[in-house]
């Protein structure tokens, strides 16, 4: 979806090892080939993140598309065989709503209908939650590159991480928790 936006400014990715220890490198291959973009699976320990975006620079600069995969510790091509296989027993895909993007069609995982009895949205009568955002939040743009997070009227004061109003900024990973955290750091350098 992202990539599918001619405003996109994004020339490459940085893949999530977290996921990918389940999920497998092999499935970027086909977004790497059809969108001309290089992805680099990582780790999220500082040197794995610092490897990573190497990874990713040397890839841009040599003006390579391909898949590496920096967390070969934990992260094989074909994933994790024994964890796909529940997946797809307990899920199928369905339409989903992602903060900071909007509906997206079958991008999500909805239990089958025989787990129905574990679904949590039925079981406490909460099947219409919505991933609303406020309205004075960019994250949409910062997503997909158009805009950096301190460019978000929000940004550092009714948007933190303690108080956040946008996905960027939920997790320390987002860029807008980076953005936030380097900034109170070169703040304190400064004094």
């Amino acid at each position: 979806m992202i990539l599918n936006d001619s405003n996109t400014r994004i020339d490459g990715f940085i893949a999530p090892g977290h996921v990918c220890t389940v999920m497998g490198t092999s499935e970027y291959d086909e977004l790497a080939k059809e969108y001309g973009v290089p992805f680099v699976v990582a780790g999220f320990e500082p040197l794995d993140l610092l490897q990573g975006i190497l990874m990713l620079v040397e890839l841009l600069e040599a003006g390579r598309v391909e898949v590496r995969n920096q967390y070969a510790r934990s992260v094989r091509p074909a994933g994790n065989a024994e964890a796909l296989r529940i997946i797809r027993e307990v899920f199928e895909e369905g339409d989903m709503t992602w903060r900071g993007i909007g509906p997206i069609p079958r991008s999500g995982l909805v239990l089958r209908p025989e787990y129905a009895e574990f679904d949590a949205e039925r079981r406490f009568h909460v099947e219409h939650v919505t991933a609303s955002e406020s309205p004075v939040c960019i994250a949409g743009a910062v997503l997909r590159g158009l805009k950096k997070p301190h460019e978000c009227p929000a940004f550092g004061s009714t948007c933190t991480p303690e108080r956040p109003l946008g996905a960027p900024m939920v997790s320390s990973e987002g860029a807008c928790a980076a953005y936030y955290a380097f900034r109170r750091f070169e703040e304190a350098r400064r004094a």
